[in-house]
C-alpha cells in the first residue's frame, strides 16, 4: 500500500467503508499513533472532510445549491458538527502532525470559497488536496480558479469519485483543459450551473494528472 484511505467524517465522526467509529474525530489524541505511522512510512492519509457547505444549510430558497444539497443534506442530522467546524478538525490534525502527508478529498469541500483552502495550503506545507467530485461547483468561476490552480499547481491532485464512465473523464477534462465558454452536464453533476473551461496550462495539467501525485505516494 501506498496511502490511507479514503477516511471520512462529515460531522458525525470518521467512518469507512464497514467501519464506523462516530465520535471519533481526525484530531483525537486516539488517532496519533496511525498519523504517525503514517509519517513513520512516508504514506500519506486521504480524508474526506466535510460536505459542501449547502448540505448544512436550511433547504429552502436562499440555499443556491439546493438542487443538489437537498439530496445529501446534512442540516437535519441531530449533533452534527457544522462545515467550518468539520474544517476547524481538519487544520488541527494537520498542525498537530506535521510529518504526516494530509490529502483533503474534493477541495477540502471548500469549493464554495476556496480561499478558505488556499488558507490552509499556505499555513501548513503537508497539506494537499485533490480535485475530485466538485467540478460543477467551481466551473461556473473560472477566472478565479484558474487562478486557484497557478497558484497552488504543486499541491493539487486530479480526482474524480464519479464513476469511470468515458463521458465522466471527458466533461473532466473539458472543464480542465478546454477554455469553452456556458455548456451543461446535468447527466454527470447534480447541479444545473452553467460550466466553463479553466483552460489550464500545460505544465499545471501535468503537475495535476501526475506529477504530484508521485511526489506525495513516491516522496519525489
Amino acid at each position: 500500500a501506498r496511502g490511507v484511505g479514503e477516511i471520512s467524517d462529515k460531522g458525525k465522526g470518521l467512518y469507512a467503508g464497514p467501519m464506523k467509529a462516530y465520535g471519533l474525530r481526525l484530531d483525537d489524541p486516539k488517532m496519533d499513533p496511525l498519523l504517525e505511522k503514517c509519517a513513520e512510512l512516508g504514506m500519506p492519509i486521504n480524508i474526506h472532510v466535510a460536505e459542501p457547505i449547502w448540505m448544512y444549510q436550511p433547504m429552502d430558497s436562499t440555499n443556491d445549491g439546493l438542487m443538489n444539497a437537498y439530496e445529501w443534506r446534512l442540516d437535519n442530522q441531530p449533533g452534527i458538527v457544522d462545515h467550518a467546524g468539520m474544517i476547524d478538525i481538519l487544520a488541527r490534525a494537520v498542525a498537530r502532525h506535521p510529518g504526516t502527508t494530509f490529502i483533503a478529498c474534493h477541495f477540502a469541500n471548500c469549493s464554495y470559497d476556496l480561499n478558505k483552502l488556499g488558507a490552509l495550503l499556505d499555513q501548513y506545507p503537508n497539506l494537499y488536496a485533490d480535485i475530485g467530485a466538485r467540478y460543477a461547483e467551481t466551473a461556473p468561476i473560472p477566472r478565479f480558479v484558474a487562478q486557484f490552480f497557478e497558484k497552488y499547481q504543486d499541491r493539487l491532485l486530479y480526482g474524480t469519485d464519479m464513476g469511470f464512465d468515458v463521458e465522466m473523464y471527458r466533461v473532466t477534462f473539458r472543464i480542465l483543459e478546454s477554455s469553452d465558454e456556458h455548456f451543461y452536464e446535468t447527466g454527470q453533476f447534480g447541479y444545473h450551473w452553467a460550466l466553463y473551461g479553466f483552460g489550464l496550462s500545460d505544465g499545471d495539467l501535468k503537475k495535476l494528472y501526475r506529477y504530484n501525485a508521485l511526489k506525495v505516494l513516491y516522496r519525489r
